[in-house]
C-alpha cells in the first residue's frame, strides 16, 4: 500500500516509526491518506478478480436495422445492453446502456455473379455507461437469436437460397439426364417458371437479438459500474405467501390425449388488458388458429426456410381448460421462436387476476408423417426461455416486481410429450404487470427504412435464374464428369473403329458383336451412325 505514498510522506512515516513517537497531529493528517491508499487497493482487487471472467459473453439488442445489402463496410451500429458482462456473477452495468460497433467486412449477393451467400462481420468497440466515460472493448458475434444464419469466427453466413427442403425435392428431377439427356432442359426450365426461393440477403430489423463474445478479455477497471439494479421484489410476507400458493399451482401441461408435456414456469398479476399490451409493446404476437390454410402456410415457410410471425401452436391443456392466449416471438425461421401459452387461473392476487403460462424456446422443426403434423425440438433449458420473457417484459417498462417462487418437489428433468428433455431448477417466476411506462426499448418504435434487397421484382426474378443456373451447373459436377468420360470413350472407340474400316474394308457392327453377329457387317462404303 505504500507505493500511493510519495517521498515525502514515507520519509516522515518513516522518521516516526524509528522514533517511536507520533503525535495527534500527524496521526490525522495520515489517515485520511491511509484510507484513501486502502480504497484504491481495494478497487484494484476488485478489478483485478474480474480479470477471471469465468461467462464473457453478453448479449445486445439492435436499435437499428442492418443488412448485407443495404450496409457498407465502417457504417455504425447502435445496440443495447439486455444482459450484461458479469463481474463474478453479478451484472456490471445496467440493462439499456448503449453499445456501439461497426461493421468490418460485408458482402451481398446482389444479382449473384460474385457472391451466392451473403456475410456480414461486426465488431462492437465501446460501452457508454450513464455514469461515467466510455469503455473500450473488441467483441464480436457468437449468435443471433431465433435466426436461420450461422455465426463462424464472428462472421455471420447467411443461407444458399437453392439449399431448402424444396430445392432438396426439386433437384432430384436433374439426375433424369442421366438415363436421358434429352430432359436436360426439365430443371432450368422448372426454376424459370417457378422462381420462388427464400432471401438470400442478409437483415436483422430492429429488436433482433445477438450474442456477443468479448475477444480480449477482461474489462478494464470496471468497479466502479458494479450497480446494476433489479426489479423491486414483493414484501417479505408478499414472498412467503407466493411461495406457499406456487406450491398449490399444476406443475405440467397436457396434450388432449393426457400427456404431460411442457413446464409451468411463469405468472402474471394483472388484468387482461395488461397482459395483452405487456406483450404486444415487447413485440410478441399472438399466434394464429389452427387450419388446413395456416397449416398450408406453415408448409410453405417450411419448405422455402421463410418465417411465420404467427404460426400455429398445437394444443396444450392445463386442468382441462385450454389456453385462453398463445404469443410468440421469432425472426426468420419458423423453426426458431420463443412462445408460451397462458391460462387464466381461478385464484386472485389481491382482487387482481393471476395468469399461469408455460414458455419454451423451439429450436429446430421437423415435419412428421406419421403425426401428420411440424414437430419442434425443443431447447432443453426451459429456465433461459422464462428469463427471457421477463427480460422483454421489463425491458419495455411493464414490469412492476418479480418472485421466483421454489417449488422443492418439481423434478430437474422431465421429458415432453414428443420425448425431448426438459431441465429446470423447478422455481416459478411471478410477474407482477402494470401499465407500460419508462420503456428501455419499445418494441413498436418507427426505424428508418434500409434496403435489404433488390427493389424491383425483375431484379430478384434475374437474381433467382442466376443463382439456379449456377447451382445447377455446379451440382451437376458428378453428372459432366461422367458425360464427358462417355464422350471420350465413345470417340475413341469411334476413331479406333474408322481406323479398321480404313484397314480392312469392313467391319462387324459394334452391336454383333454382343448379339452373336446377328446384324449384318459394316462396309467401308457404308456411313457410321
Amino acid at each position: 500500500m505504500l507505493h500511493f505514498l510519495g517521498e515525502k510522506e514515507r520519509a516522515m512515516l518513516a522518521n516516526r516509526t524509528a522514533g517511536g513517537s507520533w503525535k495527534p497531529e500527524t496521526v490525522l493528517s495520515i489517515l485520511p491518506l491511509l484510507m484513501l491508499c486502502f480504497w484504491l487497493s481495494c478497487a484494484h482487487a476488485n478489478a483485478a478478480a474480474c480479470d477471471q471472467t469465468e461467462n464473457p459473453t453478453f448479449r445486445v439488442r439492435l436499435l437499428e436495422p442492418v443488412s448485407s445489402y443495404g450496409s457498407r463496410t465502417g457504417s455504425s451500429v447502435q445496440a443495447i445492453l439486455i444482459e450484461s458482462p458479469e463481474c463474478n456473477g453479478v451484472p456490471i452495468f445496467t440493462v439499456g446502456t448503449p453499445v456501439e460497433g461497426r461493421i468490418q467486412a460485408v458482402h451481398k449477393v446482389g444479382l449473384g455473379f460474385r457472391h451466392e451467400i451473403a456475410t456480414l462481420e461486426v465488431e462492437f468497440d465501446r460501452i457508454r455507461p450513464d455514469d461515467g466515460p466510455p469503455i473500450q472493448i473488441r467483441a464480436r458475434v457468437l449468435e443471433v437469436d431465433n435466426a436461420r444464419e450461422k455465426v463462424q469466427n464472428g462472421v455471420i453466413h447467411g443461407i444458399r437460397s437453392n439449399n431448402t427442403p424444396q430445392d432438396h425435392l426439386t433437384s432430384r428431377l436433374q439426375y433424369l439426364s442421366m438415363w436421358d439427356p434429352d430432359l436436360l432442359w426439365v430443371m432450368p426450365v422448372y426454376r424459370a417458371v417457378f422462381p420462388v426461393m427464400p432471401e438470400p440477403e442478409l437483415y436483422f430489423p430492429r429488436g433482433t437479438d445477438w450474442l456477443l463474445e468479448l475477444i480480449t478479455p477482461p474489462l478494464p477497471d470496471v468497479s466502479p459500474y458494479i450497480s446494476a439494479p433489479k426489479n423491486r421484489e414483493f414484501d417479505e410476507s408478499e414472498q412467503e405467501l407466493l411461495d406457499r400458493q406456487a406450491l398449490s399451482v399444476p406443475e405440467r401441461t397436457t396434450t388432449p390425449k393426457g400427456l404431460a408435456t411442457d413446464v409451468v414456469n411463469l405468472a402474471f398479476i394483472g388484468s387482461q388488458e395488461q397482459l395483452r399490451s405487456s406483450f404486444e409493446a415487447a413485440g410478441w404476437k399472438p399466434s394464429d388458429a389452427s387450419s388446413f390454410r395456416n397449416v398450408f402456410r406453415e408448409i410453405h415457410a417450411f419448405l422455402f426456410l421463410r418465417n411465420y410471425p404467427t404460426g400455429p401452436m398445437s394444443e396444450q391443456l392445463l386442468q382441462g381448460q385450454t389456453a385462453d392466449s398463445t404469443w410468440e416471438r421469432g425472426l426468420d425461421s419458423l423453426s426458431r421462436r420463443d412462445h408460451l401459452r397462458i391460462w387464466h387461473a381461478p385464484d386472485t392476487w389481491h382482487g387482481q387476476p393471476v395468469w399461469l403460462s408455460a414458455s419454451t424456446r423451439d429450436i429446430g422443426a421437423t415435419l412428421s408423417l406419421r403425426r401428420r403434423r411440424f414437430i419442434h425440438i425443443v431447447n432443453p433449458d426451459i429456465d433461459e426461455e422464462r428469463e427471457r420473457v421477463v427480460r422483454d417484459l421489463t425491458l419495455s417498462g411493464c414490469v412492476e416486481s418479480v418472485h421466483y417462487s421454489p417449488r422443492p418437489a418439481m423434478p430437474k428433468a422431465v421429458e415432453n410429450a414428443t420425448g425431448y428433455e426438459l431441465r429446470t431448477d423447478g422455481a416459478m417466476a411471478v410477474v407482477k404487470l402494470k401499465d407500460c411506462d419508462h420503456a428501455v426499448f419499445q418494441g413498436t418504435a418507427e426505424v428508418p427504412k434500409l434496403a435489404f434487397r433488390p427493389r424491383t421484382k425483375f431484379a430478384r426474378y434475374i437474381r433467382a435464374q442466376i443463382l439456379s443456373y449456377r447451382d445447377f451447373w455446379r451440382e451437376n459436377v458428378i453428372y459432366g464428369a461422367f458425360d464427358a468420360t462417355r464422350m471420350s470413350v465413345q470417340a475413341i472407340q469411334r476413331s479406333r473403329l474408322r481406323h479398321e474400316v480404313a484397314r480392312q474394308g469392313s467391319v462387324p457392327h459394334p452391336i454383333a458383336k454382343g448379339l452373336g453377329s446377328v446384324l449384318p457387317p459394316i462396309t467401308a462404303g457404308e456411313s457410321l451412325r
